[in-house]
């Protein structure tokens, strides 16, 4: 019972920080400079796959829904078939891929490599879908959605890194399970 009441908690803290986080934003194109990437790498990085799918999968439901929880507040179910949508579904895969990469292992190497390879699976997969939504060449896609992140994105693994680590001290001092 504690476990689950554990995992529960954890869970709507989690998805409570990206519902908080996530829609600040600064436009800077068709693809807005958010911090919804640097919570879905943190929330992935510091819970285990389950409670960080299931925290990404509410924060996408809960915007679909009408919540303004999307970048600069925006919602509705429009976001995830707009131009930014390949970023917001791929967010589903940050959990796996840094949570089975880091699983059986506290290597920091190894958590840094999860979190480049979903910064770029993410970026990929975005690029892809804002050419094809707004009729981009890939040369234009990848002006507009990638070239302007690639050092935010250095920053914000750097800082998930960082705070992973001092999360997972203090989560072992108090014995919690996140």
């Amino acid at each position: 019972m504690k476990n689950n009441t554990q995992r529960i908690a954890i869970t709507a803290v989690l998805t409570a920080l990206l519902l908080i986080i996530g829609p600040l934003a600064i436009n800077v194109g068709p693809v807005p400079m958010t911090l919804q990437t640097l919570i879905v790498a943190l929330v992935a990085s510091v819970a285990s796959t389950r409670v960080s799918l299931t925290a990404i999968g509410l924060y996408i439901v809960l915007g679909a829904l009408g919540l303004p929880v999307f970048a600069g507040y925006s919602s509705g179910f429009a976001v995830l078939i707009g131009p930014t949508a390949g970023y917001l579904w791929s967010f589903l895969l940050y959990a796996p891929i840094i949570g089975l990469t880091i699983k059986h292992t506290s290597n920091i190497l190894a958590l840094i490599v999860a979190n480049i390879v979903a910064v770029v699976v993410n970026l990929v997969i975005g690029t892809i879908w804002l050419s094809i939504s707004t009729h981009m060449s890939a040369t234009a896609a990848i002006a507009a959605g990638v070239t302007p992140f690639v050092l935010s994105g250095l920053i914000k693994i750097v800082v998930v890194v960082l705070a992973t680590v001092l999360i997972r001290q203090a989560t072992q001092k108090m014995r919690l399970t996140v």
